[in-house]
């Protein structure tokens, strides 16, 4: 008899700080730019970020330490169904911090939220139903939270990539071109 283990591809390793929490945390070297440009644009980055179902802004400023923190979301989907249905959304607290020519990042308190249908088949969040990504389940259920954690992983490279090429971003200071008039 022989068993095969590993049905889905392991291909993504989360990061994993001391107390055993997914942690993506980097220090980003940006060259050319100093603390406050960086600080512009992370603020305009971390405005893009929102929370599913939220109308509360969660961005928190601070200008003296030069810190951001806010929280997002995205939906992760079922797998095996004809169509795509919403299995639930993941919340994360991500932090930006900056320096002359650095920016550190760190993404994570990651928590899945299950959706249901309700009663007229708009699917919602149910209440008071938040685990935590690194949570074990059962065995019924491992392959469909493996995959919900391939996504999560996918989808926490692709924000890390924004945010590098958001931060890179630098706008000349507009000059006024003054215009020679001979005619007064």
């Amino acid at each position: 008899m022989v068993l095969i283990s590993g049905f889905i591809s392991e291909d993504y390793n989360f990061p994993i700080n001391e107390q055993g929490k997914y942690h993506f945390s980097e220090v980003v070297e940006i060259p050319g730019l100093d603390k406050e440009q960086l600080y512009e644009n992370g603020t305009s980055f971390m405005k893009k970020i929102k929370v599913l179902n939220s109308k509360k802004k969660y961005l928190y400023t601070d200008i003296e330490n030069l810190t951001l923190k806010s929280k997002g979301s995205f939906m992760v989907y079922k797998i095996g169904s004809i169509k795509k249905s919403i299995a639930g959304a993941v919340e994360y607290n991500i932090q930006l911090e900056f320096k002359d020519g650095k920016c550190r990042y760190t993404i994570s308190s990651f928590t899945f939220n299950e959706y249901k249908r309700n009663r007229y088949g708009k699917y919602e969040p149910v209440k008071g139903k938040h685990s935590p990504l690194e949570m074990e389940v059962s065995s019924l259920n491992k392959k469909e939270w493996e995959k919900h954690r391939q996504v999560v992983y996918e989808k926490t490279q692709d924000l890390i990539q924004n945010l590098q090429s958001d931060l890179i971003q630098y706008e000349e200071p507009k000059t006024k071109k003054s215009k020679k008039n001979d005619n007064w």
